[in-house]
């Protein structure tokens, strides 16, 4: 075999899976489509901002990027989650639950630079780019991919980490149950007038949640924008011109943050949820995205794919050193077993708390406000919930 793993996605999952299982003493062959990133010429401003928890920093503590990270980030000591219909705001303290924070926002290409570093200077990951699957042959104890090109590469095992629309997932005929939102995602970098205070916002709208995280870093901006918005409201929001766009989202916010100046494009995207039946098949496993995919509402869909590559590498690294088949379905049954009930109890748990806040049922209403005044009272449920939040298991 050319590598004992290859993994297919060179995105901070992949990447953070291959750094993982390289330094295990794991050879590694990671596939990227993509050309060389030019990370250095890209703005934080047109980047994807990131929320992280407690457990997807211990990754990059293991990894020993952290330190580094850490420069570049922003952190939340507190989460102040409201409705605008009136019921009693949730309020989440890191000191409830003995941390300074709850988690950093970061944006994705800071993520990716120091990873591109770590793959760089590894002797045991190999970068392949500008790569395009076109097949995989399956043998007793061997997995091969072949590429447009006609290059074919040999592997015990290959993981899938190839975002929502997998290539390999659909080459390996994994089945997925897919289901849109009916909503948009507005996403911006804004200026409030009043300072964040460490602390990341979240109101609940009929027309869907909006989420505003604190982050620093993108020039003359202190706040990223998540706004998920219903199919036919995002329609009007997107007809808005940047100054009706502000004048809307300081009414729906209720200008908890005072004025707002947009500092950035508005970038917006379809809103869909996906999981794979499977996690795994022959000699193929998958990871964050390519098996699972959540609404932004959470803000926990990175930490949920970073939650994937622990479980896995821990797996494979210990039937590794066990001398077990890495590639076999033994193995990968016990990380799927590690990893669909969480992932699904995730998936169901955004579900219920989006249509319960955008229903017009007033028992749901009433259901909705019981469940808030609870966490706000029990002093247990809550701590359960901000560690949850937090990564913390």
């Amino acid at each position: 075999v050319d590598s004992e793993i290859t993994v297919v996605g060179a995105g901070v999952v992949g990447s953070s899976l291959a750094c993982l299982l390289s330094k295990q003493g794991i050879k590694v062959t990671l596939l990227d489509r993509g050309s060389p990133l030019s990370l250095s010429k890209s703005s934080v401003l047109q980047d994807r901002t990131l929320a992280l928890n407690l457990s997807s920093i211990d990754l990059f503590k293991e990894l020993n990027i952290w330190n580094e990270l850490k420069k570049q980030t922003t952190p939340f000591k507190r989460m102040f989650v409201w409705d605008s219909k009136g019921s009693s705001p949730l309020e989440f303290l890191a000191e409830e639950i003995k941390k300074k924070e709850l988690g950093y926002v970061i944006s994705n290409n800071t993520i990716l630079k120091s990873l591109n570093k770590l793959i760089q200077d590894s002797p045991k990951i190999t970068l392949k780019q500008q790569t395009e699957l076109s097949g995989i042959d399956i043998k007793e104890n061997e997995i091969s991919i072949s590429f447009l090109g006609g290059e074919r590469i040999s592997s015990k095992l290959i993981i899938g980490a190839d975002g929502i629309n997998s290539t390999l997932r659909k080459k390996a005929k994994i089945k997925t149950r897919t289901w849109s939102y009916d909503q948009r995602a507005f996403v911006a970098g804004l200026k409030t007038e009043k300072f964040h205070d460490y602390t990341a916002w979240q109101v609940f709208t009929p027309t869907g949640p909006i989420a505003l995280l604190p982050f620093d870093l993108m020039e003359g901006s202190n706040i990223s924008l998540v706004w998920s918005a219903e199919i036919d409201y995002a329609e009007k929001l997107q007809k808005l011109t940047q100054k009706e766009f502000v004048k809307e989202l300081e009414e729906k916010t209720e200008q908890i943050l005072g004025k707002i100046d947009l500092k950035t494009d508005i970038r917006s995207f379809p809103l869909n949820q996906l999981h794979a039946k499977s996690y795994f098949s022959e000699r193929i496993a998958l990871v964050g995205d390519s098996a699972h995919s959540f609404h932004p509402l959470a803000g926990q869909g990175l930490n949920i794919g970073l939650s994937d590559v622990t479980s896995l590498s821990a797996v494979l690294i210990k039937e590794r050193r066990r001398g077990q088949d890495i590639g076999s379905q033994r193995t990968l049954k016990d990380y799927e077993s590690s990893r669909k009930i969480p992932n699904l109890t995730m998936a169901a748990m955004m579900e219920l708390f989006k249509e319960g806040f955008e229903t017009s049922d007033p028992w749901v209403k009433l259901g909705r406000n019981f469940a808030f005044n609870m966490a706000t009272k029990s002093s247990t449920l809550k701590k359960r919930v901000i560690k949850e939040a937090a990564g913390i298991t």
